[in-house]
């Protein structure tokens, strides 16, 4: 698979510094010099230095976007995971044309650090799981039998139900000793803004070189650019994505009780009733243009592995938290 590139960030230029001992270097007797640097300019006269940082046209290092370069060893079927810091994001959107009731209104939500897949479940990550586990492989997964179909192997998972996605981190988790999951629909929208508040992963304008959206098949995980400055890649455009979150028993509209504002509270638990939907993220290549959103959310039957052309699949969540003792 494709990497991200990572941009230098500006880097400045170090005056030379003049020796504080030498004769005509202090007080009112100083000049002063600037440097242009490629962020700024420096201004140092005798022993002290002033750095003035004005950035022309470079986009300013950002702590957020070096905190996802930290990369851990993984096993070779373990998904590449992605930190997301701790901090505070907007979730949902504004009231306005076009916008569902049940996405708003758009607030601010503070999650700890965590990490999320890089990419959705491959087809050759959860074949492992397959093989390891003798689970059978369901026709709406679109195999070969227990097989991936030759060339299919970076394709993301398609056709799997919210069980099966869960049972697939648990046996994660007990092979890698990590505690893996299926992202919450925060955690889920947190990673897809990727530190900013657009409306899209990439920005506010519709690209449609950002996505398989439109595509007559299914893409690869890492056919199209990573859509975010995370780093995150597949989000929206190809494959829908599970969430533990849950969304009620009516498909058009959540229960009131898991409308917005959202919180860590009951509508993400794990071993609610299988009558409850759980809230879909992410949009497949054939779903409406206006689902390509971050905000944009739906409620799928836990045991449902979508229609043709829209199945289901998902992206793991690696909690960074120190376990209690």
């Amino acid at each position: 698979m494709s990497s991200l590139e990572e941009s230098d960030s500006p880097k400045s230029e170090s005056a030379r510094e003049e020796d504080p001992k030498q004769e005509g270097s202090s007080g009112d007797q100083n000049t002063v010099q600037g440097g242009a640097t490629n962020g700024g300019f420096i201004f140092q006269g005798g022993q002290h230095q002033v750095e003035v940082t004005q950035y022309f046209g470079v986009q300013p290092p950002t702590k957020d976007l070096d905190f996802t370069n930290e990369s851990i060893e993984t096993e070779y079927f373990e998904p590449e995971t992605i930190l997301i810091p701790a901090g505070t994001f907007w979730i949902g959107s504004p009231r306005g044309a076009g916008i569902p009731n049940h996405e708003t209104p758009q607030h601010e939500v503070k999650l700890p650090a965590y990490r999320i897949g890089k990419y959705p479940v491959t087809n050759s990550q959860y074949e492992e799981f397959i093989r390891q586990t003798g689970r059978p492989v369901v026709p709406g997964m679109g195999w070969d039998g227990q097989r991936v179909p030759q060339g299919f192997e970076d394709h993301p998972v398609t056709g799997v139900s919210w069980y099966e996605a869960r049972a697939y981190c648990e046996w994660l988790s007990q092979k890698t000793g990590r505690r893996y999951s299926i992202p919450n629909e925060a955690q889920w929208e947190k990673a897809c803004r990727g530190g900013n508040n657009s409306i899209y992963p990439w920005g506010d304008e519709l690209d449609e070189k950002r996505s398989n959206h439109g595509g007559s098949s299914l893409a690869r995980v890492d056919d199209y650019p990573p859509q975010n400055e995370y780093g995150c890649f597949d989000l929206v455009g190809n494959v829908r994505q599970w969430t533990t979150t849950l969304w009620g028993e009516k498909r058009i509209t959540p229960d009131p009780k898991f409308a917005y504002p959202w919180r860590d509270d009951q509508r993400n638990d794990i071993n609610a009733s299988r009558q409850i939907r759980r809230v879909v993220r992410g949009s497949s290549m054939k779903d409406d243009v206006n689902l390509l959103r971050c905000s944009a959310r739906s409620g799928q039957a836990p045991d449902d592995v979508g229609l043709p052309g829209a199945r289901h699949g998902f992206r793991v969540l690696m909690s960074v938290q120190p376990t209690r003792g």
